[in-house]
């Protein structure tokens, strides 16, 4: 198994605010990649303008947690444009990490097998 953190995120484009969503996603891309340990941090809409998803893979937990040390300050712009409807953690994490996740919407899968390259 790898020592990588992955998550994706699944949501909904708020009515009205697909210009602003546009200008989040352009900054916080950005921000993440500028992180150091940021491996994959993309975006998808589906083809009706307003679900969807965000599949982060992180070096490590340390850069895990580097990328959300910043969820004070973008959360909020972000849970403005977006209604998060769940949150899928692909990664065995620490409690510390597992408590930043912590929520309704979220899944925790267990790893089981397979391999990364």
């Amino acid at each position: 198994m790898t020592k990588n953190i992955v998550w994706a995120v699944e949501g909904q484009l708020k009515p009205g605010k697909k210009d602003l969503f546009t200008q989040v996603m352009t900054d916080l891309v950005h921000t993440a990649n500028n992180e150091l340990g940021t491996i994959i941090y993309e975006w998808t809409v589906a083809a009706n303008g307003t679900d969807i998803h965000i599949y982060e893979r992180y070096e490590d937990e340390v850069a895990a947690q580097v990328h959300l040390g910043a969820w004070s300050q973008n959360g909020p712009r972000f849970t403005d444009v977006v209604q998060i409807t769940q949150i899928t953690v692909f990664s065995a994490l620490s409690q510390e990490l597992r408590a930043a996740f912590a929520g309704p919407e979220t899944v925790f899968m267990s790893p089981m097998g397979g391999f990364t390259r």
